[in-house]
């Protein structure tokens, strides 16, 4: 993960006034970011983004969603295990490297989607 920071950072040095921005505010707008950059800020900062994203929602000893999402999952999945074999299958059938996500769309309902390299959703 440090060489995506690393490169993440050369790629800024070009752009000093994006220094204040946080990663999350560079990803979601990235039509407005600098051309000269773009492929940097979408390659290196998705990785950096991604993978802090996944170490920080991994639980510890809990094997199971409870409360709304488990809710949630039963609702649109059926069950737990019908969603996790679907989820692993578009884990499974991502071709080269890539994310499988868990997202909501704007009324709540949850969706398996996937997306190339280092996208985020």
């Amino acid at each position: 993960q440090q060489a995506y920071v690393d490169k993440l950072n050369k790629a800024l040095e070009k752009h000093p006034e994006l220094y204040g921005k946080s990663l999350y505010d560079i990803l979601s707008n990235l039509d407005d970011m600098p051309e000269d950059i773009m492929a940097d800020l979408v390659n290196q900062g998705g990785g950096v983004y991604n993978h802090e994203f996944y170490w920080s929602i991994l639980g510890k000893g809990c094997n199971r969603p409870v409360a709304e999402i488990a809710d949630a999952i039963e609702r649109d999945f059926g069950s737990f295990e019908e969603f996790k074999e679907k989820f692993k299958q578009c884990g499974i059938s991502t071709f080269g490297s890539g994310w499988a996500w868990l997202v909501s769309d704007k009324d709540g309902k949850l969706e398996i989607m996937s997306t190339k390299d280092q996208s985020s959703p």
